[in-house]
């Protein structure tokens, strides 16, 4: 076996693992809950999803609950979407391509039209998801100043009383020094870093909505929402000596491996209030109130790891060493605000939306001391942002088709990032009239973005580029 240097101290957990922090509490995966994604229904989509001002078929109880109001006859919906994400990274000036993509249940709805001797009142109850996770990005390049192991064992610090979960000791990638109580970790660079990281799941709405006429043609609704969900994040990461730059014994290094995973259960709920005034078939005005969701996330993660050496050893010798654990912790999203309106010339309709959202209000709960101590600095690292959203829809005369197109954009809500990291979309869509009660939706939507990744600290960061490419389709009748 290959020796330690120095004299190796007695752990008195040295066969106990213990927890380690969640993977996942970090601002970053907090915001993940808070975003909203490619949103429901496919006339919303080929609109821009411009549809606050709109609202007026079964994906209202999303977008503007009052809308439901609209409704003159009851209505079902069902809806599918497809999804493909494409990351090109960049990571010392060499780059990659890392394609997910996935298929999904968008919508799937009824929507109840209450007999009135006047005004309107409608009720709604289904199911929408209008988001996922579903993502990956893969790199290779050579590191000259920086190494992970740096991040497990920096040289030269102190090390802790129990060194049982130290993956660069237990691995033999570092040492210490009993006599000054610090770390020997001379391998701090001069490395080719790869890695490959994948992450899917995604967040599910089950609603139940009503709206009534409380005036002539002004509108109130709410919607109550439970949200269920997954997480998960791979990551396979290696760093070779592939230059033979660590060959003196008994840093002899030759490859390090480190597995990662992240697995999540997540519940919530919120409530969302609406408000729609319209002149019949020439304008509509439209506003939305989400409440904060409040998010309770249960978490199983874990890492396994191995080291081999120029000499042929590898540690551990008989199975990777693995230190795993588990979690629970409450996320509590900010307070969403949207308005948009919709004009209508003879078969012309023109749509526009904006919401407000003030991150800097994301926050953790029920966690540990050093989640919630996270709270501040999510009050710098992020801002409140305003979103925009604009669409038309052309009914063309005689033939049952309508045809859409539409813009979205979306600030980044991170507090220093430059207009580039801004999510951008470009959207188009037809409607088909199957019937005199049927309709069949469709669109497509395209989105673009910068972004980056921090491997382990930022002298490991891979720049990224994203591209989206979503389809989704809608069928409905109306009875």
């Amino acid at each position: 076996m290959k020796p330690k240097i120095s004299s190796v101290i007695a752990c008195a957990a040295a066969l106990a693992l213990t927890s380690i922090q969640a993977l996942g509490q970090y601002p970053e995966d907090a915001l993940r809950l808070g975003l909203s994604g490619t949103g429901v229904g496919s006339r919303s989509l080929g609109m821009g999803n411009a549809y606050t001002g709109v609202a007026n078929d079964f994906s209202a109880i999303y977008w503007n609950p009052a809308g439901l109001a609209q409704l003159q006859s009851s209505e079902f919906s069902f809806g599918l979407t497809y999804h493909n994400n494409n990351d090109n990274s960049t990571f010392f000036n060499t780059q990659e391509v890392y394609t997910a993509s996935s298929t999904n249940l968008n919508s799937l709805g009824l929507v109840y039209k209450i007999p009135t001797q006047q005004g309107s009142m409608v009720l709604a109850f289904g199911f929408d998801r209008p988001n996922n996770f579903v993502s990956g990005m893969s790199f290779t390049g050579f590191n000259p100043g920086s190494s992970i192991i740096q991040s497990y064992a920096r040289n030269g610090a102190f090390y802790p009383s129990d060194l049982s979960n130290n993956l660069a000791y237990q691995l033999y990638l570092a040492d210490i020094d009993t006599l000054t109580g610090r770390f020997i970790s001379p391998i701090t660079g001069k490395v080719t870093q790869i890695a490959k990281v994948v992450e899917g799941g995604g967040l599910n709405n089950w609603s139940v909505a009503g709206a009534v006429d409380v005036a002539k043609d002004f509108s109130l609704g709410v919607t109550l929402t439970y949200l269920s969900g997954t997480y998960r994040y791979d990551r396979n990461y290696t760093e070779d000596d592939r230059g033979h730059n660590w060959d003196t014994y008994p840093y002899d290094f030759s490859r390090l491996t480190v597995d990662e995973f992240i697995e999540g259960d997540i519940t919530g709920g919120n409530a969302k209030f609406g408000l729609l005034y319209r002149i019949p078939d020439r304008f509509r005005l439209g506003i939305g109130i989400k409440t904060p969701t409040s998010f309770t996330v249960k978490e199983t993660f874990g890492t396994t790891a191995r080291a081999t050496f120029d000499n042929g050893d590898m540690y551990p010798t008989d199975k990777p060493f693995e230190n795993t654990g588990s979690g629970q912790y409450d996320v509590v999203t900010p307070w969403e605000f949207s308005a948009g309106f919709s004009v209508m010339f003879l078969n012309l309709m023109l749509s526009a939306d904006i919401d407000y959202t003030d991150w800097t209000q994301l926050k953790f709960e029920n966690a540990n001391a050093d989640v919630i101590a996270q709270n501040k600095d999510m009050k710098t690292i992020f801002r409140g942002t305003s979103n925009y959203r604009a669409g038309f829809e052309y009914d063309i005369t005689g033939i049952g088709v309508r045809l859409r197109g539409g813009f979205m954009y979306f600030t980044s809500p991170y507090a220093n990032d430059p207009s580039s990291f801004a999510q951008k979309y470009i959207t188009g869509g037809l409607g088909f009239r199957l019937g005199p009660s049927t309709m069949f939706d469709v669109s497509y939507a395209r989105g673009w973005w910068n972004t980056f990744r921090t491997n382990y600290d930022s002298s490991s960061q891979t720049d990224e580029k994203i591209t989206s490419n979503t389809v989704m389709a809608t069928l409905s009748f109306r009875f």
